[in-house]
């Protein structure tokens, strides 16, 4: 049977992310092995409620989550991960005052960037100014000067310090040193002691052929230093597309519309249609009526998942002069009078349903 994490944590499903914390916190403490030795249902339920966590504390997992359940593709593994995640929350509350210097990923960052419609349509690679931090290189992210550090005096270079509650030894991180052990006494002259320059760095961004509106690139690496020897944060890239002046995308077709003269809508005629790379030879069969559509096999836009192409559609728009020669005029005045439109089928059938609704 399928876990509803919801019901492992105890919250609704339209729990705000501070619930949901809250109540696993209680949770974990309750079912820690530490608290239940030889309990083998306390580690399992351990088990689930950190596999919950995981997912309902992401945004993006707890979105596929609440859209496909366990089919959404996270890769739990059921209890991987629960070490960062436990440590997060209680700073280290079970190690016996060991203390440890937590190395932890750099936030992550966000750029909206725009392009214009061929630019989605055929792909490009842009250049772009992200303003970011990044580890002082005089002090390799320490913060202090050659030999300006000292051994911190609360925690005695643990990270950490320890006090009782109840049957249990606790310990959190440090607040003299925020869990580095070391107390800076000479800080850095570059960075001023943060460990961190703020800079504006050049990011080569390859936009995919067919991207549409709204896609979110990723750029791994580029986000923020991590702390004490983490990994980076990730850059994601928001994507918008900017309208085009005669085309409309509709998923990876495009659909423009094509203006007419009526006689060629009458006679019929062969003309030169826009795509997206020039031009392409399109025939206007004789009696074509206004907003009547044509296809173009293979002119739209390449699928990014699987390289297919879309279709070009066209929609044609009959011109109906509005100046007239004399000459022009008397051609079509002798025309209309040889001419009954009513007996046109689609007028005839349109006048039909009318005498049927009547009588």
């Amino acid at each position: 049977m399928a876990k509803d994490y919801y019901e492992i944590l105890g919250v609704e499903r339209n729990a705000s992310p501070e619930d949901i914390k809250s109540s696993y916190k209680d949770l974990a403490f309750k079912y820690h092995p530490d608290r239940n030795p030889g309990d083998d249902n306390a580690e399992e339920k351990f088990k689930e409620i950190n596999e919950a966590y995981q997912v309902l504390n992401d945004t993006d997992k707890r979105a596929r989550y609440d859209s496909f359940g366990h089919m959404s593709g996270d890769g739990m593994g059921g209890f991987s991960g629960f070490g960062d995640i436990f440590g997060d929350l209680f700073d280290d509350v079970f190690t016996g005052g060991m203390g440890r210097s937590r190395a932890r990923q750099g936030q992550n960052l966000q750029y909206n960037l725009e392009v214009d419609f061929d630019e989605a349509a055929f792909g490009t690679q842009k250049e772009i100014k992200v303003r970011k931090r990044k580890l002082c290189d005089d002090c390799s992210g320490s913060g202090a000067e050659v030999g300006g550090e000292s051994i911190c005096d609360r925690c005695g270079g643990r990270g950490s310090v320890a006090f009782s509650q109840g049957p249990f030894s606790i310990s959190q991180g440090c607040p003299s040193c925020g869990g580095s052990g070391k107390i800076i006494t000479n800080p850095c002259k570059s960075c001023r002691g943060s460990g961190l320059l703020h800079i504006e760095k050049a990011v080569k961004v390859n936009i995919p052929a067919g991207i549409s509106d709204g896609m979110r690139l990723v750029i791994r690496g580029e986000g923020e230093p991590g702390a004490q020897g983490g990994p980076p944060g990730d850059l994601y890239i928001q994507v918008g597309v900017k309208e085009h002046p005669i085309f409309r995308r509709d998923g990876n077709d495009i659909v423009c519309e094509f203006p007419i003269s009526f006689t060629q809508a009458a006679l019929g005629d062969e003309v030169d249609v826009p795509i997206l790379k020039g031009t392409n030879k399109m025939r206007i069969p004789a009696g074509t009526q206004p907003g009547q559509t044509f296809r173009l096999r293979g002119k739209g836009l390449v699928n990014v998942e699987s390289g297919s192409l879309g279709d070009q559609y066209v929609v044609v728009k009959v011109v109906i002069p509005q100046k007239l020669t004399k000459k022009q005029r008397e051609a079509l005045m002798e025309f209309a009078g040889s001419y009954n439109g009513k007996k046109e089928p689609l007028i005839e059938k349109y006048f039909n349903k009318i005498k049927e609704l009547i009588h």
